[in-house]
Parts: C-alpha cells; sequence; structure tokens
C-alpha cells in the first residue's frame, strides 16, 4: 500500500454522491453510440429503455445493502416521451434545429436519464404519542438541513390519523427523544423516518381501539378513525376524543382502561426498509450556442421525475428544482481549480461561481407517481435526484448542437472559451455545408 499527501480535496459530500459523475460517463456514451449508428440519441434510448411491463426488473447484480437488485416499479419510456413531449415533440424540435442552423444559429437537444436508489437503510426510529389535549406529537432520528422534512412527517402523521396537520408537532435529531438515528442522507429520509412514523402509529392505534372500543361499547371492527378521535362508523353521534382517549389511557386509578392494555399512548419505533426504492428520471433541454462568444444559453429545461406517491407536491417540486439549478451550476459555473504550485485559486465565491437567479433557466418539472410497492405509503427518496443529470444533459445538448463540427464535450464545467474554439475562424462554414442524421426528416 502507498500513502499520498496531496493539498487537493480527494473526496467531499455532494448532492448525489457519484451519481453525477457516472450518470455523466453513461450518457455521454449513449450520446457517442447513437452518433456512430447514425441514430438519434433518444431513439437510442427509447430502444434500450425497460419497459412498465418488465416491472420489477431484475438487475442482475447486488446493491450495497447485499440485496439483488430489482428496480421495482416505474415507466421509464413514458418519463422520456413526457419529458420530450414539453419541449414540442422530437420531430418539431429537429425541425427547428435544422431551420436554424441554415440561418446561422446552433441549437442543440441534451438528454440525460438515470435511475436512483433510494431510501437507504439500515433503519431510522420515530416516537409518536398522544398528548393529554389529544394532539399527536412525533419525534424522528432524522436531521434536516431544509428539505422540508417537518412539513412532511406532520403531513404523513395527520394523514395516518386522520387529524389536521395542525393537531401534529414534530421534533427532529433530539437524541432526548429518539436514541438512535441513522442520519439525512441517500435520498433516505421521507421513506425511512415516515416508515418508522407508520409503525409507530399502528402500534398505537391498537391500544386507541381498544379503549374507544370499551367505552363505547363497540366492536373494534366496527371503529374509524374521524375527526381527531374514534367514531362508530355510520353513526355520527358515537365518537371519542383522542383527548378522552389519552385521559383514560393516564395511568392511576379512575381511568377506564381495558384489561390488559398498559397506561400510555407513546411508543417508539424502529423501521428497517428491506432494501432500496427506484427512482428515476428524465432530462431534457433545448441550448442555444453563441458562435461568436461560445455561451451556452438554455431555453428551455425540463425533468420528468417518478418519486412514488408525493406526500407534499410544492416540497417535491421544491427539492427537484433545487437540485437542478445545482446540477447546471455544476455543469456550466462550478469549478475547484489550483495553480502550477497546487495552490487553490477558487477558495471564495469571487472565484467560485454558483447560478445566481439570472442564471436559472425556464424549469418544468413533471411528477410521475407509480407507488413503490416496497413500503406501505408507496414513496421513494427525491432530495439527490434533481442534480445528477443536469451536467450531462447540458454537454449532451452543447455537443448536438455542434455536432456539424463532430464537437465531443467530455467534461464540466462546459467554458465558453474551449467551445468558440470548436468554431474556429469561421463559425459559420458549416450551416450550408453540413448536416447531421437528427436533422434530416
Amino acid at each position: 500500500s502507498k500513502i499520498v499527501l496531496t493539498n487537493r480535496t480527494p473526496n467531499a459530500p455532494y448532492r448525489g454522491a457519484g451519481r453525477p459523475e457516472v450518470g455523466f460517463a453513461m450518457e455521454r456514451a449513449v450520446d457517442l453510440v447513437a452518433n456512430e449508428l447514425d441514430l438519434d440519441p433518444a431513439e437510442v434510448r427509447f430502444r434500450n429503455m425497460i419497459k412498465a411491463d418488465q416491472m420489477p426488473y431484475s438487475v442482475g447484480l447486488t446493491y450495497r445493502d447485499g440485496v439483488p437488485i430489482v428496480y421495482d416499479s416505474g415507466d421509464y419510456p413514458k418519463a422520456l416521451e413526457r419529458a420530450l413531449e414539453e419541449l414540442g415533440g422530437l420531430k418539431s424540435i429537429r425541425k427547428r434545429q435544422k431551420d436554424a442552423l441554415s440561418q446561422g444559429r446552433y441549437i442543440g437537444l441534451g438528454l440525460g436519464c438515470y435511475v436512483e436508489g433510494t431510501g437507504v437503510g439500515p433503519f431510522e426510529g420515530a416516537r409518536v404519542k398522544i398528548d393529554a389535549t389529544g394532539k399527536i406529537v412525533v419525534a424522528t432520528g432524522a436531521c434536516p438541513q431544509g428539505q422540508g422534512h417537518e412539513t412532511v412527517f406532520a403531513q404523513v402523521t395527520a394523514d395516518l390519523w386522520k387529524v389536521p396537520i395542525e393537531d401534529v408537532y414534530v421534533t427532529v435529531a433530539d437524541t432526548a427523544h429518539v436514541t438512535m438515528g441513522y442520519g439525512t442522507l441517500a435520498s433516505r429520509s421521507t421513506v425511512t423516518a415516515s416508515g418508522a412514523i407508520q409503525l409507530a402509529s399502528d402500534e398505537i392505534k391498537e391500544k386507541v381501539f381498544a379503549i374507544a372500543s370499551d367505552i363505547l361499547e363497540t366492536g373494534e371492527q366496527d371503529l374509524e378513525l374521524r375527526d381527531s378521535g374514534v367514531g362508530v362508523k355510520g353513526v355520527p353521534g358515537m365518537h371519542i376524543s383522542f383527548r378522552d382517549i389519552a385521559t383514560a389511557a393516564r395511568p392511576g386509578w379512575g381511568h377506564k382502561r381495558p384489561e390488559g392494555i398498559d397506561a400510555g399512548l407513546e411508543v417508539t419505533s424502529y423501521y428497517e426498509p428491506p432494501t432500496v426504492t427506484w427512482a428515476y428520471a428524465s432530462n431534457a433541454a433545448i441550448v442555444e450556442v453563441n458562435p461568436a462568444t461560445g455561451q451556452v444559453l438554455i431555453e428551455n429545461y425540463v425533468e420528468v421525475h417518478d418519486a412514488g406517491v408525493l406526500v407534499n407536491p410544492a416540497i417535491a417540486d421544491g427539492q427537484v428544482k433545487g437540485g437542478l439549478v445545482q446540477g447546471l451550476g455544476g455543469g456550466l459555473l462550478e469549478e475547484i481549480t489550483y495553480d502550477e504550485n497546487g495552490q487553490l485559486l477558487t477558495g471564495s465565491f469571487m472565484d467560485y461561481l454558483l447560478p445566481s437567479a439570472s442564471d436559472v433557466p425556464p424549469i418544468t418539472v413533471i411528477h410521475l407517481e407509480t407507488p413503490s410497492p416496497l413500503n406501505s405509503l408507496g414513496v421513494k427518496g427525491l432530495g439527490e435526484g434533481g442534480a445528477i443529470a443536469p451536467p450531462v444533459v447540458i454537454a449532451n445538448a452543447v455537443c448536438d448542437a455542434l455536432r456539424p463540427f463532430k464537437a465531443e464535450i467530455n467534461s464540466t464545467p462546459v467554458r465558453w472559451g474551449d467551445v468558440a474554439a470548436i468554431f474556429g475562424d469561421d463559425p459559420f462554414k458549416a450551416t450550408s455545408t453540413t448536416t447531421t442524421p437528427e436533422m434530416d426528416e
């Protein structure tokens, strides 16, 4: 073995954890195959995508949790179809591209698809309690940093208990409430923490229904959750609130608990997912390249994403769009550079370029909701998904726009100077003499 001393950072945390880099190589390779075969890159993808009726699909490899990789659900071709439709359709895009080229304008279509293992184990914990006022108090080991977990967990809990979301209180990342938690990473929290919340809720519901059945003198099979309590099905007047059930569950004399039911309405559970859930997305973008300066202008960007059942669509949109902007920064602006002596040159935001609001193109996110069969809520992870594809989508789009020059861009960021150099001294020389298979109708 060898020990190497370096002043460069060999590894660091990043949204997507290696997937943007691997996805870049894979999706550039698909476009290169398309070029070699004189096929449209979209056609190569459609021909090789797993179909919806092939799900669940066994890949033949083993995931890092030791479980065979089986893509659990989804419709991969539909995602790509929707992305292209949102941009006007493939035929229309290619016609527009051909017309633009005849006018000295370079327009390109970039595609990028991925499948992502989410909801990674081994576990997550949650405590659920009905307090003396009848409110639902939830604590989880998940540790959010702005993802909106508190709202998601409150909404999951409210749905499970049929109460207003205002009646749910959420505490996160506090070992005074949940002693063990695995952390917020790997697009896992909605899957794993929600699973733990459901397990704890299901256990408490057994006591809640037993107490309500005793007080209402009705069989448990005739009861239902409603109106922040438990009622008899079909009988509006027969109802007991969670507050009264919590009072009956208190320890001590004078409280009505059925025989064999322990005091208190509080449970801590740990959810251990059987393996990961598989989210996926298809990305498509149209860019225009300025032949004089090499500037890459993103005209429109679309991601069609499937994270299973969406607990909160607004938060899901925010997560995906935030990831897309981060990925666009990686594709066009961001770079860690050193001088010949190994000194970092991009150590501040004066030198390290991040996308600002003015750099963000029109973005459309479309959600396909294919429930995962691996958990009862049908959810998949989505926190990292948006950041995976943009770097390769931009590179593929630029190469597509500059196909008359047989341009190949196989690294990020896509620099204006490198793009301008592809045109050489006469940026318009290819417009009248060169065509491509994709542009022919």
